[in-house]
């Protein structure tokens, strides 16, 4: 025989879904203010009442739609009913709301033992008011849980904290009895502002439009002390008192590299990659793999903070971007917990991440929201409000989109651009982006996108994706990118810059074939000179043997002194690879001379000549010049071959001993100081450019009176030398209103030429290195800032 039986639901339903389910007390508030953001309301005040200095009561206030009777005992006392859930919520059927699950009122139970609520529509000329003693249900767990009473009684009006502005409808929760009345102290009321800001907006939008406030009339006295700290800077993370909100979205935008993916109503996926305010790439894209996603709004920010990013974020914000959290999950405009949280990897970032520390974006890295809008079968949230979504194949396809569309594009840009300049993450701004290097990166970035089939490049950066210098060393390695790019994207304009570049390229390539012949043939002419002496050559290769004996403790030797003063310690052979190098030069020169004097002044001219073109011409004739002269004096005072231009060795110490051995016999009168404070740092460089880059800022110092210039010598980062170069000079002139721009090309105060500093920020960007002027400068005098990747 069959009987029909029924489920009876114990008194202690009320923890489980109340105490138990709600994490801490964080998730609990923040649960009160999704109500109240489901109710319409505006602004939403959070009052933290005390007794002595202990906190008596916490009120929740909203100012939306309110309740009446009928809501209380229908809705609010109907466990796990959700009118938000069966639609008959509200009228408005295209209105997405923050919870649905009917079990959100039980977060009360987490924070006190006690419950009352006091709720007011409009037009309505009395208050409802009803009263919950929660320990009444922890009493016996065998008593059904609805056998236990709750109280309704009516009020004439709203009886609230005077912090908070009377309310015509809304609702104020007031839970008294606190479980940990102690612990609402300074620090934990600053990180449940802190929560609430990454949990209603971490990025100050005003996609919800709701505002929350927080009273504590015990830290008001703190906030004074801390307003007078903080000065001018508007800081509200560090003050407990006062709207809930962060104005870090437009610091990140400016100083970040970020990328924006997002879904239109045409079923495009949109992709505009930005870096330090500059657009780099826009494209977009069908997504048929990712169908469930269509009608979702999906939307993604994702953000690469850089050291000095990090900085501005950390001052703006109190608390480290580590600590703030990663890549954020909002669904239908408020945050599901605990996705991004520190120690969270719900993207499965980090895992990825232990495949290639190098070649992956870690949780550490990143920074973002990814926003969802869609019903409750598609983007269920977990009812533990610890895991997350649950699993569906909405949510299955939300996590591979993010994967693939944003993560790793993202990617492909920071790690492949970011990562790869050492010195790109000390600046805040996209400067070293004009960088040929860097351009080279981007090049081929945008390059590969355009190849692709599945998607559509919209718009690139026209003035990094250009034609680099043809003298540039990166230009072989851009042209061909270049040049598919232009096909690709039947750009017609860069099919003829690239023709052009292509020739002017040929042309110097042969300029400088042409040249090393010439020099070469010179060199054996002198060579061959030199074996009609046959005596002195018989006799160096008798002392080839003895030689090779000593040849480690040369080598040892030359490790403590690169540079001597003695010229008996150089052999013929030293001697001749300077001359070598000098000869090089020297023709060099003079066929760029040669070919200006045809091309522009020749009977037979073809263009008419520029001061622009005349200024570029006698530019690179002095660099060259400059070059000879250092070769020179390599040539009378270092003690090793030059086998080839460039060397593999410590840069540290060729700085130490160039400035000490050399800078000093050419530069009289000025007291040079080296302070080492390394180890070394080994890497690829030019002797004589560094020789060049060095006489240039020693000879900048004497030009400005200096009698001391001090060179100190560190690493500042990981694989990157730091030189701060400071004198005693006349310092910069106070008619200069723009100081950085000291190392544009020409840009002089004095009757120079403006090329010398020109020319040292030149040579090092061709070193992987950098000059500024220092932040901190010298009371008198100059202070510049070197800073130099390992090669």
């Amino acid at each position: 025989m069959t009987e029909l039986l029924n489920f009876k639901v114990s008194s202690s339903l009320k923890s489980v879904i109340g105490r138990d389910l709600i994490t801490n007390d964080y998730v609990a508030i923040f649960e009160l203010v999704k109500n109240s953001f489901d109710a319409n309301a505006s602004r939403v005040d959070i009052v933290f009442k005390y007794d002595g200095r202990d906190v008596e009561k916490i009120y929740v206030i909203d100012n939306g739609k309110g309740m009446d009777f009928d809501d209380f005992t229908n809705k609010w006392l109907f466990v796990a009913y959700s009118a938000k859930r069966d639609g008959t919520e509200d009228q408005d059927k295209n209105r997405t709301y923050a919870g649905n699950k009917g079990v959100g009122r039980f977060s009360c139970d987490r924070l006190g033992g006690e419950l009352r609520i006091q709720a007011k529509t409009k037009g309505m000329d009395h208050v409802d008011i009803l009263d919950v003693d929660w320990g009444s249900f922890e009493k016996d767990s065998t008593e059904l849980f609805g056998d236990i009473a709750v109280f309704h009684n009516e009020s004439e009006d709203f009886d609230f904290p005077k912090e908070v502005d009377a309310i015509s409808s809304g609702v104020v929760v007031e839970i008294s009895n606190l479980r940990e009345k102690k612990s609402w102290d300074r620090k934990k009321l600053l990180s449940l502002k802190r929560h609430l800001t990454k949990l209603i907006n971490p990025f100050g939008e005003d996609g919800n439009s709701l505002d929350v406030f927080l009273h504590s009339s015990l830290e008001e006295s703190g906030d004074l002390k801390e307003k007078k700290k903080l000065g001018n800077k508007n800081r509200q993370a560090e003050l407990v008192n006062g709207i809930v909100k962060n104005y870090i979205l437009e610091t990140l935008r400016e100083k970040t590299t970020w990328l924006h993916v997002y879904l239109k109503s045409d079923g495009w996926l949109y992709s505009d990659l930005i870096d330090r305010g500059t657009l780099i790439y826009k494209i977009r894209e069908k997504i048929p793999e990712y169908d469930e996603l269509l009608d979702s709004g999906f939307n993604c920010q994702l953000f690469y903070l850089n050291n000095s990013a990090k900085l501005t974020f950390k001052k703006q914000m109190a608390l480290s971007v580590v600590s703030f959290g990663s890549l954020f999950l909002f669904r239908n405009g408020f945050r599901v917990f605990p996705v991004g949280e520190p120690g969270n990897d719900y993207w499965k970032i980090d895992v990825r991440k232990q495949q290639g520390y190098s070649r992956y974006l870690g949780t550490r890295d990143i920074l973002g929201r990814v926003d969802i809008a869609g019903e409750e079968f598609k983007f269920k949230e977990s009812s533990s409000r610890d895991k997350g979504l649950v699993e569906t194949i909405a949510s299955d396809q939300l996590q591979e989109c993010v994967k693939n569309k944003c993560l790793r594009r993202f990617e492909s840009y920071v790690v492949g651009v970011n990562w790869k300049d050492k010195l790109d993450k000390i600046h805040e701004t996209a400067e070293r982006l004009g960088l040929d290097e860097n351009r080279t990166k981007i090049i081929k970035l945008i390059e590969s996108l355009s190849k692709s089939d599945n998607l559509d490049l919209l718009e690139y950066n026209k003035d990094i994706v250009s034609v680099l210098n043809e003298k540039s060393v990166y230009f072989e390695k851009s042209i061909n990118n270049l040049e598919s790019l232009a096909k690709d994207s039947n750009d017609v304009n860069l099919k003829k810059a690239v023709s052009s570049a292509r020739r002017e390229y040929e042309k110097l390539e042969k300029e400088k074939d042409d040249a090393l012949k010439i020099a070469e043939q010179e060199i054996e002419a002198r060579i061959k000179a030199e074996h009609r002496e046959s005596s002195e050559r018989q006799g160096r290769v008798a002392a080839e043997t003895e030689k090779e004996k000593i040849s480690t403790a040369y080598e040892d030797e030359k490790k403590r002194s690169l540079y001597l003063t003695s010229s008996e310690s150089r052999d013929k052979d030293q001697l001749e690879s300077f001359m070598h190098q000098i000869i090089i030069y020297a023709v060099e020169n003079r066929q760029k001379l040669k070919n200006a004097f045809r091309k522009y002044f020749s009977l037979n001219k073809t263009e008419e000549i520029s001061s622009d073109t005349v200024r570029d011409i006698l530019d690179e004739l002095l660099v060259l010049i400059e070059k000879i002269i250092t070769t020179s004096r390599f040539a009378t005072l270092a003690n090793y071959k030059l086998d080839s231009e460039k060397v593999h060795a410590d840069i540290c110490q060729h700085i130490e001993q160039y400035l000490d051995k050399i800078t000093t016999s050419y530069h009289h009168g000025i007291n040079i100081n080296v302070i080492n404070n390394t180890k070394g740092f080994v890497t690829n460089f030019t002797p004589i450019e560094l020789g060049v880059i060095l006489d240039n800022i020693v000879n900048n110092s004497n030009k400005a009176r200096a009698s001391r210039v001090d060179f100190i010598i560190s690493s500042a980062l990981n694989n990157v030398l730091n030189i701060e170069v400071v004198d005693n000079g006349n310092g910069l002139d106070s008619k200069v209103i723009e100081p950085q721009r000291i190392f544009e090309k020409g840009y002089t105060t004095t009757r120079g030429s403006g090329l010398g500093l020109y020319h040292i920020r030149k040579q090092l960007e061709k070193m992987g290195g950098e000059i500024s002027l220092s932040d901190n400068q010298p009371d008198r005098g100059l202070g510049l800032t070197i800073n130099v990747k390992k090669l």
